[in-house]
C-alpha cells in the first residue's frame, strides 16, 4: 500500500512540474510572437 501511495505523490510531482514547464514555454512563445508586433507598431509611430 505505501509503495502506490508513493508512486500517486510522484505522479503528482511530475504532473505539476510538466505543467509549469508548459506553463512558462506558453508565456515565453507568446512573449516572442508579440514582440514584433509591438517594435513594428513602435516604429511605425516614429
Amino acid at each position: 500500500m505505501i509503495p502506490v501511495l508513493h508512486d500517486v505523490r510522484a505522479a503528482c510531482y511530475l504532473a505539476v512540474a510538466v505543467a509549469m514547464v508548459v506553463l512558462i514555454c506558453v508565456l515565453a512563445s507568446l512573449g516572442a510572437v508579440l514582440r514584433p508586433v509591438r517594435w513594428a507598431d513602435r516604429q511605425g509611430y516614429r
